[in-house]
């Protein structure tokens, strides 16, 4: 992740990647030479150095606290990947430390900023398709990660690893809050999984303020490959976003199904990435721009914690 990262804001024309640190010192380094950057063995040698003014994080997530706080006294603005902790506390906190220093923190919701879902969202905000009444998001994910990093103590497990985009995403196109959730993990496809305590597939419902609705489904067992789609039915019209073979939105009303040009793009994850990274950019020079920070992370976590007790316990308030 960290190396895909850092090739794809290489490419920007906005950001200047310097250096690369990694505890994997080969792999930094060979990153590092197609984009020109210096190499350092650890963040806390990044830190002495002093090389940057900020610091993109893309490190396992349980070191993610650790590396934003050493970031932090390093006096750097930080983009840290998702999610920014696994207790939603802890991510509040660590707001509070940035806000207290002057510095940016920004979490990476990529999919805020990819075409199609960016569309989307105006879409809903101009009143195309009426009020939101029912939402359908799913990730499927192939090539499931080992079944150490799918422990919920690792990674926050399927529910939180995964769950965190539909459900900031369920929030962020609606602008109401998710209210109350329910749950049911699916039988196990990795055998592997119980052990850690995880699942590879479930589904959530999501019951929102005003009336409508959310269903989620996550998979890690997606074989050909991965797939992610939102629907948005509103009380006018709806909204269908897929991803392949080519990302897209398709606006749907009763003058007609429109695909939306602005939304078609080829790879709407590097699309997202690289726009969320040139809108940090762009906070850190001083403009005023919107971007996720810790609190969407510590809300996204949070309910995905509810999901993950919902599934085992019953409906849970959030």
């Amino acid at each position: 992740m960290g190396a895909f990262h850092a090739r794809t804001v290489a490419a920007s024309d906005l950001i200047d990647v310097v250096a690369i640190a990694d505890v994997d010192e080969a792999a930094a380094a060979s990153v590092a030479a197609e984009i020109g950057a210096a190499v350092h063995s650890s963040p806390a040698r990044m830190a002495e150095s002093g090389d940057a003014e900020a610091w993109l994080i893309a490190t396992p997530t349980t070191t993610h606290p650790e590396v934003v706080r050493l970031a932090l006294e390093a006096g750097v603005h930080v983009f840290c990947e998702k999610p920014l902790a696994l207790d939603p506390d802890e991510s509040d906190g660590l707001g509070t430390e940035a806000e207290s220093r002057g510095l940016l923190l920004q979490v990476g919701f990529w999919r805020r900023f990819a075409p199609p879902w960016a569309v989307a969202r105006e879409l809903i905000a101009a009143g195309a398709i009426g009020r939101p009444l029912l939402l359908r998001l799913s990730q499927w994910d192939a090539d499931p990660p080992p079944a150490a990093f799918c422990d919920p103590t690792s990674s926050g497990g399927l529910a939180v690893d995964c769950g965190v985009h539909e459900f900031d995403l369920a929030e962020w196109l609606t602008g109401v809050a998710i209210t109350r959730v329910t749950a049911r993990n699916l039988p196990l496809v990795d055998e592997s999984l119980a052990a850690v305590g995880d699942v590879d597939n479930l589904v959530a419902v999501l019951d929102l303020e005003g009336g409508a609705a959310a269903t989620v489904d996550l998979s890690r067992n997606c074989r050909y490959g991965d797939d992610v789609r939102t629907e948005i039915l509103g009380a006018d019209g709806a909204i269908f976003i897929d991803l392949l073979p080519t990302s897209r939105t398709r606006l749907a009303t009763g003058a007609g199904v429109e695909t939306m040009e602005r939304s078609v793009v080829e790879d709407a994850f590097a699309a997202g990435v690289k726009e969320q990274a040139e809108v940090f950019a762009r906070a850190v020079r001083g403009e005023a721009v919107d971007f996720p920070g810790a609190d969407a992370s510590s809300r996204a976590v949070a309910i995905g914690l509810a999901v993950r007790r919902a599934a085992t316990a019953g409906p849970v308030a959030v």
